[in-house]
């Protein structure tokens, strides 16, 4: 079990109040997730969820900078100190 640090950008910062949120005794990123959703699922359902219930694809979740994508997704395996961020797509021109 390791701690990490999940931080919240944008439009889920606001959603939920907070930029930053501690988790110990977690071992993957799903776990993280579960946990998060557990207790702010509601005010983040919606830009959050998809309707089948998985996480939308447009969200960004990066763990030490890395997307989750081209790791092993939520089975991905965090290590003592991880720094999570889950943010919208970033867009500029």
């Amino acid at each position: 079990m390791v701690n990490v640090v999940l931080k919240l950008m944008a439009i889920f910062s606001t959603d939920v109040g907070l930029t930053q949120i501690n988790y110990s005794d977690v071992n993957t990123l799903g776990d993280v997730i579960d946990q998060f959703m557990s207790k702010y699922g509601k005010k983040l359902r919606k830009s959050f969820i998809d309707a089948q219930g998985n996480l939308e694809t447009h969200i960004v979740i990066l763990i030490n900078g890395r997307n989750y994508l081209f790791l092993e997704e939520l089975n991905t395996k965090l290590k003592d100190g991880d720094q999570i961020v889950i943010s919208p797509p970033l867009v500029g021109g």
